[in-house]
């Protein structure tokens, strides 16, 4: 089996690797850092029969290179790692195109099942991962009952601190259509200030920390 390998923590990386080639007796053919390195190298994901994918990496949101896979017709299944398993995030995951989902946290035996599973085409969602998702399911109050898709996006943005019109630069809409769709995201959670929209987007992994202080 070959694998490309995504992940920015190079102690993890390293271990990641030896577990790939000892124990799946495979070959990672690509390994990077960051999705800069791997969109420069999207050819190679032809090669692979399996890229495994940090989620939180220090240019971006590994989430969003997996619908840019789509649009580009690559079909390299894809096996997500993360130590993040808020809402915000199980929600996106479960409506994208992926293999799998392995939380960080979990053994090595759920990171080995999930691999053997999704390289032979099958799909593997960790415990941690199951178990959000299902409350999240049963929540009628939660965002992804309340908010429209476009407005989980805006979410996303203002609660990482961008202005009305940064939000409107990045998605394509007027600031107008902006400020209406953070007055709206407001008032169905409930919240009240700019402080309020940055602690729900924070707990609820619309948002990271690192993005915030940017």
């Amino acid at each position: 089996m070959k694998f490309a390998l995504i992940e920015d923590q190079v102690m993890f990386r390293s271990m990641l690797r030896r577990l790939l080639v000892e124990e799946c007796k495979g070959k990672v053919v690509f390994e990077a850092g960051s999705l800069t390195e791997l969109r420069e190298n999207f050819p190679l994901l032809a090669t692979v029969d399996l890229l495994l994918l940090d989620i939180r990496l220090p240019d971006g949101d590994g989430l969003d290179v997996v619908d840019e896979l789509t649009s580009q017709r690559l079909a390299v299944p894809v096996l997500l790692l993360s130590s993040s398993c808020e809402d915000y995030i199980v929600h996106r995951v479960g409506r994208s195109f992926v293999q799998g989902f392995v939380h960080k946290d979990e053994e090595t035996k759920v990171l080995l099942t999930a691999i053997q599973m999704a390289a032979a085409g099958g799909t593997f969602f960790s415990p941690r991962f199951t178990e959000r998702k299902r409350a999240l399911s049963n929540g009628a109050e939660s965002f992804a009952t309340l908010l429209s898709a476009r407005e989980q996006e805006v979410l996303r943005q203002i609660g990482a601190g961008l202005t009305d019109r940064e939000v409107a630069a990045k998605l394509g809409i007027s600031a107008s259509t902006a400020q209406t769709h953070r007055r709206n995201v407001m008032e169905k959670l409930s919240l009240h200030t700019a402080r309020d929209v940055q602690t729900y987007a924070l707990k609820a992994g619309f948002t990271t920390m690192d993005r915030l202080q940017q």
